[in-house]
């Protein structure tokens, strides 16, 4: 008799690299990372969205002894996405019957109160993996807050500032339900076995001595590209040679709004739109420095990643990124929707080159606390405390 927990990671799908970023990623790390001797994982989409890299990542993780779902067909509006993917759910769990349903981020947050509710009622967990949730939807901020403290077992933040938002909410102070931190982290082990080898340079026929920057992740407000792109301008007046090339792709129209941003500003032959790449770590490995223009985060994982191989950041002073970029000594930070200080650290660590190595050593070191392997043991503790 399998005696094992069941633990079911609900997720909007499986596009880490392409139309999702590091909360994807993440849900699929730590799925890899559970003792599967004592937990039988498994993997539930929200969605199936048609793209490539879904192959891949259900080919990888069918291999890994994990099982994989999926609810509907992704597809707009969002309202009628979320009730499909819940009414195909919903039969699905009843038969899979995990003891745990544990959701990532907003929308899967979402269903997993629904499924809860509606199927055999397993415990369960929400991680919540950015500081701001449905930032152009209020009433679902409002909704969602109030209803988490009462349906959720447990909430986790991945960030000590995502853990401090939450526990500030007075039902939470109320119902006394637990907000947890465990904090994201990466598989070093894998990132560095994910490198080819391959150079982005020589790809794009750039000369060793050409500074070259870079963005990875998807193209939505929270990235705050367009400061990047108003940034570079003033970079280039300074650096008339350097690169910028942005990696990622996006929703709807907002893609070619910022190309045509890049173009309204005159970048044209120096700004590389790369789209979803399943080399994210090559693309990385080959910059001078990574570019983090967002606006709000968790506890990002393009950033952890780029420390992890020692290339020097530049990141927006804000609530998570500051938790692993400390100024001035694992890298540069500047104030948010500021293009003007952005601009100058980015030229100052293409010019300093010891400055850069020095922040990219410490970096490195601080990037080791930070692993998935540890918060797999963390969650492991927190599975088996809500079975008791």
């Amino acid at each position: 008799m399998d005696e094992r927990i069941i633990v079911a990671q609900l997720i909007p799908g499986l596009i880490a690299g392409d139309l999702g970023g590091g909360l994807e990623l993440y849900s699929i790390r730590l799925a890899q990372a559970l003792d599967k001797t004592k937990f039988r994982v498994q993997i539930v989409n929200l969605w199936r969205f048609d793209r490539p890299i879904e192959r891949q990542w259900e080919a990888e993780l069918r291999d890994s002894g994990i099982e994989v779902y999926y609810g509907a067909w992704f597809g707009q509006p969002m309202r009628r996405a979320m009730m499909q993917a819940w009414h195909n759910l919903r039969p699905q769990l009843q038969q899979l019957r995990p003891h745990i349903l544990h959701a990532h981020g907003e929308y899967a947050g979402i269903a997993g109160m629904a499924l809860r509710l509606t199927t055999n009622r397993p415990r369960l967990i929400r991680t919540c993996h950015t500081t701001l949730e449905f930032p152009n939807h209020r009433h679902l901020q409002f909704i969602t807050a109030a209803l988490y403290p009462l349906l959720a077992d447990v909430q986790v933040g991945v960030s000590a500032a995502i853990v401090d938002n939450l526990r500030q909410h007075s039902l939470a102070r109320l119902t006394r339900r637990p907000v947890s931190l465990i904090n994201n982290g990466i598989d070093l082990e894998r990132v560095l076995q994910r490198r080819t080898g391959a150079d982005l340079r020589q790809e794009l026929g750039l000369a060793a001595d050409i500074p070259l920057f870079g963005l990875v992740g998807r193209l939505t407000e929270q990235k705050g590209i367009p400061y990047a792109l108003q940034a570079f301008v003033q970079v280039r007046e300074q650096l008339p040679a350097a690169v910028l090339v942005i990696a990622g792709d996006g929703y709807g129209e907002k893609p070619q709004a910022l190309k045509a941003q890049a173009t309204a500003l005159g970048l044209d032959r120096s700004v590389y739109w790369l789209g979803a790449r399943a080399d994210a770590i090559d693309i990385i490995a080959s910059l001078d420095v990574l570019v983090s223009s967002s606006l709000w985060e968790g506890l990002p994982t393009v950033i952890l990643e780029a420390m992890a191989l020692g290339i020097p950041v530049v990141a927006t002073d804000i609530p998570g990124t500051r938790e692993l970029i400390c100024h001035e000594h694992t890298g540069l930070l500047a104030p948010p929707r500021d293009p003007a200080a952005l601009a100058q650290a980015m030229v100052r660590l293409v010019s300093d080159r010891g400055l850069a190595r020095r922040l990219a050593a410490a970096a490195r070191e601080h990037a080791t606390q930070f692993t998935i392997d540890a918060a797999a043991r963390q969650y492991e503790r927190l599975y088996r405390l809500l079975m008791r």
